[in-house]
C-alpha cells in the first residue's frame, strides 16, 4: 500500500516529499500552480507519483476543454470526478475510452459517496458504478470518502459504506484496476485500513485551524500510518 497526500500549495507538497509520501494528490489547483508544483517536486525527489484533481464538472462536453492545460504540466494522473447525476454514466464511459498515450497522464475516475443520501442507497449507486468500471476496464480508480462528507473522517461511522469497501476493493482489483482511497484517517482506524488492502491511500487533513481552515501537518499525518511491516508500493504507471 502507498501513502499519498491531499496538498494545495507547494510548500504543503515539499513538507509531504520530505516527510515521506510516495505520492502527491494536488486539490483543484490552477494549471499554473499544477505546473510550478510538477517541477518544484521533480527538482526534490524521484518516483513521486503525482494527481491533479478536477474539480466537478457539468458533463462530458467539457472535460476535454480542462484536460487541455494539465496534459502538459507534469502531472501522472488526472483524477477526473465523475458526479451524482445522470452524467456519471457517460463521463465514466469517455474516461475508459481515452487510453493513455506515451507521456501523457492517464484519466482516473473518482468515484464519492454521494452527499446527502441514505447510507444504503450511497452504497448501492457506488456499486453500481464500480462495477460499470469493471466493465469499462480502466487503469486506475480512486474511491472518494472525503467529499461532501459533513466532517473529515465522517465515512468510518458509516457502517453500510465502510463494511462493503473492502469487497468492492478486492473486485476492482481482481478486474486489474489500481484502486485507492481519499480519506481521512486518524490512528485508530490504521488496522481496518490495512485490511482493506487498497493500493494507494490518499490522506486528507483532519485538522483545521482558529477559522475552520485546513492546517497540514504532513510528519503527524504520515507518523500515523507508518509500519516497518507495510512496506509502500509503487504504481505501474501506463507507458
Amino acid at each position: 500500500m502507498r501513502w499519498q497526500v491531499a496538498v494545495g500549495s507547494s510548500q504543503d507538497a515539499a513538507a509531504a516529499v520530505r516527510a515521506g509520501a510516495l505520492g502527491l494528490d494536488l486539490q483543484t489547483a490552477p494549471p499554473e500552480r499544477v505546473r510550478a508544483i510538477c517541477a518544484q517536486v521533480r527538482n526534490q525527489a524521484d518516483g513521486i507519483i503525482i494527481d491533479a484533481a478536477l474539480p466537478a464538472l457539468a458533463g462530458p462536453s467539457v472535460l476535454q476543454a480542462r484536460l487541455q492545460p494539465l496534459r502538459d504540466a507534469g502531472v501522472d494522473r488526472i483524477a477526473v470526478p465523475l458526479g451524482e447525476g445522470a452524467v456519471a454514466v457517460p463521463m465514466l464511459r469517455l474516461i475508459a475510452a481515452s487510453r493513455p498515450e506515451a507521456g501523457l497522464p492517464l484519466l482516473m475516475p473518482v468515484l464519492a459517496l454521494p452527499a446527502g443520501a441514505p447510507q444504503a442507497a450511497a452504497v448501492d449507486r457506488l456499486e453500481a458504478l464500480a462495477s460499470l468500471a469493471r466493465q469499462q476496464r480502466v487503469g486506475a480508480l480512486l474511491l472518494d470518502l472525503e467529499t461532501g462528507a459533513p466532517e473529515p473522517g465522517a465515512v468510518w461511522s458509516l457502517r453500510p459504506a465502510t463494511s462493503g469497501l473492502p469487497a468492492l476493493i478486492r473486485r476492482l482489483q481482481g478486474a486489474g484496476i489500481e484502486v485507492g482511497l481519499r480519506v481521512a484517517v486518524r490512528r485508530e482506524q490504521i488496522g481496518r485500513l490495512r485490511d482493506w488492502a487498497p493500493d494507494f491511500v490518499t490522506l486528507v487533513c483532519q485538522e483545521r485551524g482558529a477559522h475552520g481552515e485546513p492546517v497540514l501537518d504532513v510528519d503527524r499525518l504520515l507518523e500515523r500510518l507508518r509500519d516497518p511491516r507495510t512496506p509502500q508500493r509503487r504504481p505501474a504507471l501506463a507507458a
